[in-house]
C-alpha cells in the first residue's frame, strides 16, 4: 500500500488553472499498484491492471486526495 503522498504526480495548467495529476492509483477493489506513464487526472478513467476493473477519478475538493468510482 502506498503513502497518498506518493500518489501526487504534479500539476499541468489548463486553461488557466492547475489539474492535479497523478501517475499511480491503488484499485480499491483488490488493492494492487497501479502505474499510469502519462498520468490521469479529475474526470478520467482508469483500470486496474490486475482485475480489469474500471473506475472514474475524482479529487475531493477538501483533501486533495484523489477517490475512485467504479465505472
Amino acid at each position: 500500500m502506498c503513502p497518498d503522498d506518493q500518489h501526487d504526480g504534479g500539476e499541468d495548467e489548463k486553461a488557466g488553472e492547475k489539474v492535479k495529476r497523478l501517475f499511480e492509483f491503488e484499485c480499491p477493489l483488490c488493492s494492487a499498484n497501479n502505474p499510469y506513464d502519462d498520468g490521469f487526472g479529475a474526470g478520467d478513467e482508469v483500470r486496474c491492471y490486475y482485475c480489469g476493473s474500471e473506475f472514474r477519478c475524482s479529487i475531493d475538493d477538501m483533501t486533495g486526495k484523489p477517490k475512485y468510482r467504479e465505472h
